[in-house]
């Protein structure tokens, strides 16, 4: 894999976080790589209570929170899917999500076929 390490560090550990820290417990979460003919495509999947349509374009703005209750002291500072969102645009990429209510939530991003390192082998 080609591209800044530490960005695509902090974005897949963000995503993996987030899936952790904002699912019930005993909710089942999946974490992924899979090659495509496009590139490598990344994704955090769970079967939890899902978000509801109108929070997902805002998810990505700084300090944005679906759970008004919560706050920094409580769970995060909003800035997790922010940075993510620089990160994978930082690699010709986007962010994915996609939720239904009471079904679970996708986050993915696909890194583009020339990131990706060449096997000479």
């Amino acid at each position: 894999m080609l591209g800044n390490e530490e960005q695509l560090r902090s974005a897949i550990s963000n995503l993996v976080y987030n899936a952790v820290n904002h699912t019930p417990p005993g909710t089942e979460i999946r974490v992924s790589w899979q090659r495509t003919p496009q590139g490598a495509l990344f994704s955090v999947e769970d079967n939890g209570p899902g978000i509801a349509p109108e929070h997902i374009p805002r998810l990505t703005e700084r300090f944005y929170r679906v759970d008004k209750a919560r706050s920094r002291q409580t769970g995060g500072s909003g800035l997790g899917l922010a940075i993510v969102k620089h990160a994978v645009n930082h690699h010709d990429s986007r962010l994915e999500i996609d939720s239904t209510v009471g079904k679970g939530t996708r986050f993915s991003f696909l890194l583009p076929e020339r990131l990706i390192a060449k096997n000479d082998a």
